[in-house]
């Protein structure tokens, strides 16, 4: 069960680190984000059993508008050692700016990236004029509704 979340950013927000390694999503990162996704969701609350090939086909469907148009200047890709190891990536869903993947890859979790893409993506959304933003988390996800919970986002 999907849990739906709201921020409203015309309320502060904590500052956003900055963090060398963050960039802006390019449509080129489609095979590096399909191998974070299998990564980030594989034996989670998230795991539906989707291989290599699903999480591809998930990725194609969000930079094809499957979740609405793509907000390549909110979202990011965080980059170390080379390879993608967390992305927050936004979209316009239902005329609101829509969190619709936020992921860490599993060797990289419980080091602040998502905190820190989530609130760089939240200060850009609101620099561009956006008042609130909305995300679906799965209920059970517990350190994902932590953080947002903590972030300020309710139900």
């Amino acid at each position: 069960m999907r849990r739906k979340l709201v921020r409203q950013l015309d309320q502060p927000l904590p500052a956003a680190p900055d963090d060398k390694g963050s960039r802006a999503l390019r449509p080129s990162d489609a095979e590096a984000l399909a191998v974070l996704m299998f990564s980030a969701y594989r034996g989670t609350v998230d795991d539906a059993g989707e291989g290599p090939s699903e999480a591809r086909a998930e990725v194609d469907r969000l930079l094809g508008g499957g979740y609405g148009g793509v907000d390549f200047a909110a979202s990011e890709v965080i980059e170390r050692d080379g390879r993608v190891v967390c992305a927050m990536l936004v979209t316009v869903y239902e005329g609101l700016p829509l969190v619709a993947f936020s992921m860490t890859d599993r060797d990289w979790k419980r080091r602040g990236l998502a905190r820190g893409g989530l609130l760089r993506a939240m200060h850009r959304l609101r620099a561009g004029g956006a008042t609130k933003v909305q995300l679906a988390v799965t209920a059970g996800n517990t350190p994902a509704e932590n953080l947002y919970e903590a972030l300020g986002f309710v139900g």
